[in-house]
């Protein structure tokens, strides 16, 4: 099963200390671009573990042909909606 992460729950896993759980549960995990720059700022709790167990990971989502459509979605949502989509088409 494919798992496309949001930036809200890979850092409360993070602080958890249970990002383990997701490769447990979904063996494949894929976060949008915009959602690792988000989750890796310096700045951001838990950056340097979300770092390096993002790796391999991070998918490029390309936003040029996008019109948005939903006002309240942030870039990492938008991305991740995007990325999901494109996964089913694959399966």
């Amino acid at each position: 099963m494919i798992l496309v992460a949001d930036a809200s729950a890979l850092i409360a896993l993070a602080t958890c200390d249970s990002l383990v759980l997701l490769d447990a549960i979904f063996g494949n995990v894929l976060v949008p671009d915009a959602v690792y720059a988000e989750v890796t700022e310096s700045d951001k709790p838990q950056s340097n573990r979300l770092r390096s167990y993002l790796q391999g990971k991070v998918r490029v989502v390309d936003m040029q042909h996008f019109v948005y459509l939903d006002a309240f979605a942030d870039l990492g949502e938008t991305q991740a909606m995007l990325l999901y989509k494109r996964v089913l088409r694959r399966i």
